[in-house]
């Protein structure tokens, strides 16, 4: 799937990253283990990831997104 949206830093204990997609969903975002994020909260971005339904979070911000790639929006 692909979603468009900005980032954000949720305040919540362990402050995960989550996407506010531009149809309302808020995504919390799943990064690959030692991924470098070229773009900041606040940046515009495209997400390219699968849904992910077997697992949940102790952050508990929103469904969860696994991301494959991410870059910034035009």
């Amino acid at each position: 799937m692909v979603a468009r949206g900005t980032l954000r830093r949720v305040e919540v204990e362990m402050q995960p990253l989550v996407l506010d997609a531009d149809d309302g969903t808020t995504w919390e975002l799943m990064l690959p283990a030692g991924w470098v994020l070229d773009a900041e909260p606040g940046a515009r971005v495209t997400v390219t990831g699968d849904a992910v339904t077997d697992m949940a979070t102790t952050s508990m911000v929103g469904p969860l997104l696994r991301v494959r790639s991410l870059s910034r929006a035009d």
